[in-house]
């Protein structure tokens, strides 16, 4: 036996001594428990003994007046102490027989003795009222003068007998029987209706006295008594039988305990003497530069060395004593660890490759040697050496994740030698031309012309790509079985380090479905595709209508703005294909809940816009708001998800909130988000007393009118610089804005209420000119800079003679618009309108290249890019700020690196803080780094100051 096993052994000792303690103390605990519960059972039972005496006592008084109210109290306590005693038996004594028959027997009787109780007492009330009406009685006779003294003598000595008889058992019922037997002889002879009263209510008090009698001796011989008596032995008896074990059982408890603490103790010392004999053979093993790892005949780990921890990410101490599946990913099937055990259980070598998991979660790949260690033909131990070979794999990985890219893309990638002729198609190509490899290899692909483009299309075409490395536009091709197809197509020209021309890639979209769906566009242009309502355009066509028509008649007219609560929360842990089911179920109960002369669209994602016409007083608006938000509240069943969303609902009104549309919608929108702020769920109208943050907003909205005629807005430039040579090759122009009032405002917080109220468009052109005028300096200070990066907002796109302004302030400060990246939003490719894409490719037409900046943060992707006239991708600071040994993120930087380079963009890494972030970006092969590890945004004169050579 090794000292690991001796270690389990003291472990497991150690443990049972512990719960032999535990259990002890728990035990006696509960013995003291169950002393407890016998006494208040016993308690209880002699409660019940001392009531029963005191309803036995009530039956004695049968001519008295007693306390009703004192017996009805020792009767509900008797009832609650036996009710009580009874769910403490079935708790402490559950399925005893004999104790549930005696508890059903004891209620038994106690019922009987209530009923016997009730009628005593009715019959003593009626005995006491019979008594004084005898008195009464006996009374007017006495005085009335018509009356013989012998039948007064008689009627007083009837009535005396008649009380002896309540009270004693000595007087013969049969000797007032025949007093009164003498008064019915008296009345009878001189029928007077007194005496007559007297014989017959002495009567019937004879016989109420004779029933209590015959009652009070049922209570008194009632077996309750014996039943409680009863039921006390048992108990006694049990505790008796229970107490006995217990005492057995805790000296049993003890006797172990002893017995362990006594093997635990020998056990220990004999491990001691085990330990110093392996110390040695540690210390060789520790210093090798494999990772070494031994484990004990059951395979718990006994011993690991230093690159084990760097490699794994486990420390000694948190792998000592585990199993080896410790590391165990399970990309290794059950087949793979039974064939490897098969051959160590033979006491035979394993070799193989093990593909584990680090600490972390990353994976890892090792080349490993098991061997059984036998001493004196005896296993006792098994010594694994293992070799990383993480990054080997993962370079093949992504050779076959490359592979796979190009193979399974929708869109026809080809790619042709320096020459023009063909090395290499996917299959979507087969797919869209219905040629194989074997048809176009080492073929120029002037094959697939159609002959409609003549020779000077392509010629300006391939003019462009040698002189540019890149062309985009529309080709109509001709397939293999003579189809005429417009395609999309990009292409660009692939040189290496030393500007040879290497290969051509052609990626082509096929146009085809796109333009056989125009008349889908169409009606898209005013519905919304997903819910089948009016769109915006719609919306705002049909309100400027009903604004009209509301004027001319006097009408009351209301806009409600309706926003969806927590739906986000939905499309986030859901998907968005549940979110849009629930969007297009939302639609549905809206036009349910509202009228048929209602309009409603879909404002844009989770939000809705609802005209109401002709009200007849502003109330009706808060009726159908209620009926809207009672209606959307219901639970729906989206694909067996039950949800429940509710919305937010805010109310603006024709005349008395605005008379023009844009002001009832963003009343309307402001009240919207009072709601929300109020709790959600509900709905509020417009009111002037707007919150803080509508406030605020409004305020930066008023002064940024003014900040640049009062010299507010300034400019900061942030460097850019190769990543390999660490110099400087371009700035960021950044704006930036301190107002005497509201201080200095960040970016993110005055660009998008610009965006919003449209001063973005001059804001915009100050800021090009600002920066174009800054880069003049530049340069007049020897800055060697090959280009200045210039945000423009997706809003100022939509300017009609955009293009042209930004060349002219070029012009006038003598910079070429190649010296000019124009950078825009994830949000801007996503609209990939048309207009957008000619107005792109209207920038590239006169040199001025395209950056999409904050790239990974939207929806966009690659095969949207390769479509766009694109020169530069900026990976988002987010993803920057996450990179870190085994990070999810680090692989997709890798895969947005290496595909923008197959497609021939620079790639910029912005908000770089640390040297371990630039270090892991230069692996990757990333262009360009910007970031405040390198410097913080910087007026001119200090980038200047700092950077000029």
């Amino acid at each position: 036996m090794n000292s690991n096993e001796k270690f389990d052994n003291i472990s497991i000792l150690l443990a049972l001594f512990i719960a032999l303690l535990i259990s002890l103390f728990f035990y006696l605990y509960n013995v003291e428990k169950s002393i407890q519960n016998y006494t208040l059972n016993h308690d209880k039972v002699t409660k019940l003994e001392l009531i029963d005496k005191e309803l036995n006592n009530f039956s004695i008084s049968m001519n008295q007046f007693s306390d009703y109210d004192k017996i009805n109290n020792e009767l509900t306590d008797f009832s609650n102490t036996l009710r009580s005693l009874q769910n403490l038996l079935t708790l402490d004594y559950p399925n005893n027989l004999p104790i549930e028959r005696k508890i059903k027997e004891l209620t038994k009787y106690f019922n009987k003795k209530v009923e016997d109780i009730e009628y005593f007492k009715s019959l003593n009330a009626s005995l006491i009222s019979g008594s004084h009406f005898l008195f009464d009685l006996q009374n007017t006779i006495a005085e009335d003068m018509t009356i013989s003294l012998q039948a007064k003598s008689l009627i007083n000595e009837a009535l005396f007998y008649i009380l002896r008889y309540t009270t004693s058992d000595y007087i013969d019922k049969s000797y007032v029987l025949k007093k009164l037997q003498e008064i019915k002889k008296l009345y009878k002879n001189d029928n007077h209706i007194f005496i007559k009263n007297f014989y017959q209510q002495s009567m019937v008090m004879l016989e109420t006295l004779s029933t209590l009698k015959s009652t009070s001796t049922a209570i008194h011989n009632s077996p309750l008594y014996r039943s409680i008596v009863q039921l006390n032995q048992i108990l006694d008896t049990i505790y008796e039988k229970n107490l006995f074990i217990q005492k057995l059982i805790a000296v049993l408890f003890f006797i172990s305990t002893i017995s362990v603490l006594i093997i635990l103790i020998v056990t220990h010392v004999r491990s001691l003497k085990n330990k110093k004999e392996l110390l040695a053979f540690k210390y060789a093993m520790q210093h090798s530069d494999n990772t070494i790892v031994i484990t004990d005949p059951e395979r718990n780990i006994t011993f690991v060395n230093d690159v084990f921890e760097k490699t794994t990410g486990y420390t000694a101490q948190e792998a000592i004593g585990k199993n080896p599946r410790i590391l165990k990913s399970d990309q290794h099937d059950e087949e793979f660890y039974r064939s490897m055990n098969e051959k160590l259980d033979k006491g035979e070598k394993w070799e193989g490759e093990f593909i584990n998991k680090r600490k972390d979660g990353s994976l890892l790949y090792e080349k490993a040697s098991i061997v059984p260690v036998f001493l004196n033909n005896k296993l006792i131990s098994y010594l694994a050496i293992k070799l990383d070979i993480t990054e080997y794999i993962e370079q093949n990985m992504k050779l076959a994740q490359a592979a796979s890219v190009f193979e399974n893309t929708e869109e026809a990638i080809i790619i042709a030698d320096a020459d023009g002729k063909v090395t290499s198609v996917n299959s979507a190509f087969t797919n869209i031309y219905g040629y194989v490899l074997d048809d176009v290899k080492d073929k120029n692909l002037n094959l697939l012309h159609s002959g409609i483009q003549d020779n000077n299309f392509y010629q300006d075409m391939w003019n462009q790509i040698l002189e540019y490395g890149l062309w985009r536009g529309k080709i109509i091709n001709k397939t293999k079985s003579g189809e005429i197809i417009p395609v999309w197509t990009t292409i660009k020209r692939i040189s290496n380090q030393f500007g040879k021309i290497v290969n051509y890639t052609a990626i082509q979209t096929d146009l085809r479905e796109l333009e056989n769906s125009q008349a889908k566009a169409n009606y898209l242009a005013y519905h919304d595709p997903l819910t089948g309502l009016y769109n915006r355009v719609n919306f705002e066509e049909y309100l400027s209508h009903a604004l009209f028509s509301a004027k001319r008649h006097e009408n009351i007219l209301a806009i409600l703005f309706i926003d969806l609560d927590r739906f986000k929360v939905i499309n986030d842990t859901l998907g968005h294909d549940i979110g849009d089911e629930v969007l297009i179920t939302v639609a549905s109960r809206l036009k349910s809940a509202l009228r048929e002369s209602d309009f409603i669209s879909r404002w844009g994602g989770d939000e809705f816009v609802v005209i109401l016409e002709n009200l007849s007083s502003t109330s009706e608006a808060a009726i159908i708001a209620t009926n809207i938000i009672d209606t959307l509240k219901e639970p729906m069943e989206i694909k067996s998800h039950h949800l429940i969303t509710t919305a937010s609902i805010g109310i603006s009104l024709y005349p008395e909130n605005g008379e023009d549309a844009n002001t009832l919608i963003k009343h309307a929108d402001s009240a919207m988000y009072l709601a929300k702020d109020m709790g959600k769920n509900n709905f509020r109208y417009y009111t002037t007393e707007l919150s803080k943050e509508i406030q605020n907003k409004l305020d930066i909205d008023m002064a940024l009118h003014n900040a640049i005629e009062k010299n507010e807005i300034y400019m900061v430039f942030q460097p850019q610089y190769n990543l390999e040579t660490k110099e400087i090759i371009s700035v960021e122009a950044l704006v930036r804005w301190e107002n005497d009032e509201l201080g200095f405002i960040p970016p993110d917080k005055f660009i998008p209420i610009a965006e919003d109220s449209g001063t973005i468009v001059s804001l915009g052109y100050f800021i090009f000119e600002e920066s174009c005028k800054a880069y003049k300096k530049m340069k007049e200070n020897n800055l060697d800079l090959k280009q200045i990066a210039i945000n423009v907002s997706s809003i100022q796109f939509k300017e009609p003679h955009l293009v042209e302004t930004f060349i002219s302030i070029a012009e006038r400060h003598n910079i070429e618009p190649t010296e000019i990246e124009i950078e825009i939003t994830e949000r801007f490719i996503m609209e990939h309108t048309i207009a957008n894409i000619n107005m792109m490719q209207n920038f590239r037409n006169y040199g001025f290249k395209i950056s999409i900046d904050d790239f990974g943060t939207g929806y966009s992707s690659m095969s949207y890019l390769k479509q766009l006239p694109v020169d530069t991708i900026k990976i988002d600071k987010s993803f920057v700020d996450d990179i870190k040994h085994g990070s999810s993120d680090n692989a997709i930087i890798e895969a947005i690196i290496a595909l923008s380079k197959t497609l021939g963009y620079t790639i910029v890494a912005e908000g770089i803080e640390t040297k371990e972030q630039e270090d892991f970006l230069k692996r990757a092969h990333c262009d360009i780094g910007q970031g405040y590890l390198f410097s913080k945004p910087l007026s001119y004169e200090t980038l200047v100051k700092q950077f000029s050579k």
